[in-house]
């Protein structure tokens, strides 16, 4: 893949996560599913194997996240919770896949340890 197409992916996962969290949708299981959309854009079209993974990750936990309320009354408490919760991490990973630096064992590490069902 040619790095326009990854870069554009990577565009448009960054622009959505920042389209939600000025919005205050981040963490609802709609945004999440979006968001775990554009991510499995990234992983098509990253060029480096620490891209892929944190893309990997990122979509993975999103969708875990989701599927883990899906079928199921959630107060709004707990999307805020799930939210807060995730928000560090998944900023972390968007940045990463925007061309940041950072370690992509950390990042995706950070954004397994972010699903609330880690803890248990």
């Amino acid at each position: 893949m040619s790095a326009s197409i990854a870069d554009l992916a990577a565009a448009h996962l960054k622009r959505q996560f920042l389209n939600q969290t000025q919005r205050n949708r981040f963490g609802n299981l709609d945004a999440l599913l979006e968001l775990a959309i554009y991510a499995r854009g990234c992983v098509g079209s990253s060029r480096t194997a620490g891209r892929v993974t944190v893309a990997f990750v990122l979509e993975r936990v999103l969708n875990k996240c989701v599927r883990d309320r899906d079928g199921r009354p959630v107060h709004i408490s707990e999307i805020a919770e799930l939210g807060g919760r995730l928000q560090p991490a998944v900023q972390r990973a968007v940045e990463f896949l925007a061309g940041g630096e950072d370690d992509p064992i950390d990042v995706a590490a950070a954004l397994i340890r972010a699903d609330p069902a880690a803890e248990h």
